[in-house]
This record gives C-alpha cells, structure tokens and sequence, in this order.
C-alpha cells in the first residue's frame, strides 16, 4: 500500500504530484492492469495440497499450545 504524509510546508497539489510518482514508481498499477482479464484458476491439487498444509501447521499450533511451548 503506497501512502504519502503531508508536511506543513507542502501544498496538497504536491502531495498528489508525490503519490502519483511513487504509484507510477512501484509499477503496481501496470501488473494490476496486466492481469486484469488473464487471472489463472487455481488448480484443485494445488488447493488441496495448501488445505492439508494449513491444516497440519494448525495442528502443530494446537499441540504448542496445549504442552505450553508457545
């Protein structure tokens, strides 16, 4: 998230001079434009495979908290 904090001394036509430049700067607008219509689905495999993940790391989480380690 790009924000830009105005200093007394700096007119508003400055600050958004300054947004624009560090938007323009971090090219995150151009990759948001670029994928915009080209958004691949995430395969069902994939999902599965982070589902499983997430819930093994819970289930460590879990017995962490229950021994008192964390």
């Amino acid at each position: 998230m790009i924000t830009v904090k105005r200093q007394q001394d700096q007119s508003s036509q400055k600050v958004v001079s300054t947004f624009l430049k560090r938007v323009k700067k971090s090219n995150s607008l151009a990759r948001c434009r670029k994928t915009r219509y080209h958004v691949k689905d995430i395969p069902d495999l994939v999902q599965k495979l982070k589902a499983i993940r997430t819930a093994d790391y819970r289930s460590k989480e879990e017995l962490m908290k229950r021994i008192g380690k964390k």
